[in-house]
């Protein structure tokens, strides 16, 4: 059964490589498309994100004294304030290694 995920898996891959390049799909995809499109990073980066905030170094959800918490939210209101990449990840370390040098 893994083989056969394992393939599927590379088909589709090799698909989402090719089938742009060769011509067989349209110069511009359909309207719904690109607005789901839209959606992808957010998806992707969101449990790499949460996980690095959320879980410990042992592997268990740490929420009590969790001073990572406390820093995300900081960064997220630059964020949405500035939409400055570069501001949201210097304040953000900034407090994480602030609080973490107080706590």
């Amino acid at each position: 059964m893994i083989w056969i995920i394992m393939i599927c898996c590379g088909l589709a891959t090799f698909a989402a490589r090719f089938l742009p390049l060769s011509g067989i799909l349209p110069a511009e995809l359909p309207k719904p498309v690109q607005k789901a499109m839209q959606f992808v990073p957010v998806a992707v980066l969101m449990p790499i994100i949460l996980s690095g905030i959320f879980i410990s170094t042992d592997q268990q959800i740490q929420i009590d004294g969790n001073m990572r918490i406390y820093a995300a939210v900081i960064a997220a209101i630059v964020a949405i304030t500035t939409r400055n990449v570069i501001a949201t990840i210097i304040t953000g370390l900034l407090c994480l290694w602030g609080l973490d040098f107080l706590f």
